[in-house]
């Protein structure tokens, strides 16, 4: 298999995907694809929340046929992509394959303390208590393992199917990042 300049991120709410999508694009100068952002415009255009979104697509694979289609595009072009995706590692098995996990704890205080950005205030994905966040977090993971092993038979928290894991839980982005580029720059030679 030729192996694609495609990065894929994958991994657990607030492991901080979006973050790294974006630093690791810029710095290697490469496109940036981000189904969470195509999701919640979709959640948008329906007047609903990410949440509501999630719990209609679990029933609906022709929402989630959407958001696919645009990764197979991604997969068959000779593009540089940063790409983050549950799924993406699927739809782009040439890709180098990175899963962020941090525990759902961390995960919870991430999104509390982030929900105040527009980007969340917009799309309903607002929490008023840690508590609530967390309760969220798990809602949204076992939406994510439900609707993927019943639309795809894929397990997307089984980190066992990336090139690379990393814990987010105690790096910064630019640490996370770093790693990144030092393992990728040796999957492209190996």
């Amino acid at each position: 298999m030729n192996k694609k300049h495609i990065i894929t991120l994958g991994g657990l709410p607030g492991s901080g995907k979006s973050t790294v999508r974006d630093t690791l694009a810029k710095t290697l100068g490469y496109q940036s694809f981000y189904t969470g952002g195509y999701a919640r415009e979709l959640a948008e255009e329906q007047g609903i929340t990410l949440e509501e979104f999630n719990e209609k697509v679990a029933s609906d694979k022709s929402l989630d046929e959407l958001i696919d289609t645009e990764q197979k595009r991604i997969s068959e072009e000779e593009d540089q992509y940063v790409v983050d995706a549950h799924i993406g590692f699927h739809f782009i098995p040439n890709s180098f394959k990175v899963f962020l996990v941090v525990p759902i704890e961390v995960s919870a205080d991430r999104i509390f303390k982030d929900s105040d950005s527009r980007i969340r205030q917009r799309s309903g994905d607002v929490t008023s208590s840690y508590e609530e966040a967390l309760e969220k977090t798990q809602k949204r993971i076992t939406n994510h393992q439900y609707r993927y092993k019943k639309h795809y038979n894929i397990d997307v928290y089984d980190d066992s199917q990336f090139d690379l894991v990393i814990d987010t839980s105690n790096l910064s982005p630019q640490q996370v990042v770093d790693e990144i580029l030092t393992k990728y720059n040796d999957w492209t030679v190996a």
